[in-house]
């Protein structure tokens, strides 16, 4: 998997690496390719995960799996996401005065308080409807992925995605961010 690893960790580090590698590398695989929707790219973000997890797997309970997999789910979407930036950084300086970037700042500025407005909401309801709504539209789970994980039918998860949805257009609204 990681070659440096050799060297560099302990046995129980190393055995702990391959542990998360097992239980996760799939769905961090998965994650990344959702938002570069390529699989080269995707591989490079989930070696690029596990580089940054390695740094800090002495601190890493491997038993708190809930927790777990959401820290290391972020990290595979941050990682895929500098892979974007880094890309985006490496257009030439033509291509960036042609594009309109600067023309939708503004606008992109908004989009980025309003969804960290949302998950500010999402993360004070109720539990039925805050894990599948934060699953589903920060994580970018499939409803029959967060069926599979909360231990809930599809169904009631389909209900309380919908749920929470218009619970979060409504208090978005009150707070002032409408479309």
């Amino acid at each position: 998997m990681i070659l440096f690893m050799a060297d560099t960790l302990s046995h129980a580090d190393k055995k702990k690496t391959e542990i998360l590698y097992e239980r996760y590398g799939k769905k961090m695989f998965a994650a990344a390719n959702r938002i570069l929707n390529d699989k080269s790219l995707a591989e490079d973000a989930l070696q690029n995960s596990f580089l940054s997890i390695v740094k800090h797997i002495d601190r890493i309970n491997i038993y708190d799996e809930d927790g777990l997999e959401g820290y290391v789910m972020t990290i595979a979407k941050n990682e895929a996401i500098d892979i974007i930036r880094k890309r985006n950084h490496e257009l030439d300086t033509i291509e960036i005065c042609e594009a309109d970037v600067w023309e939708n700042t503004d606008e992109k500025v908004l989009l980025r308080e309003e969804f960290d407005k949302a998950v500010s909401i999402m993360r004070e309801m109720d539990e039925k409807y805050r894990a599948p709504l934060y699953l589903h539209c920060v994580m970018g789970y499939s409803a029959k992925e967060i069926s599979d994980l909360l231990k809930r039918s599809i169904k009631t998860v389909n209900t309380q995605i919908f749920r929470g949805k218009k619970l979060l257009a409504d208090k978005l609204k009150e707070a002032g961010y409408e479309h």
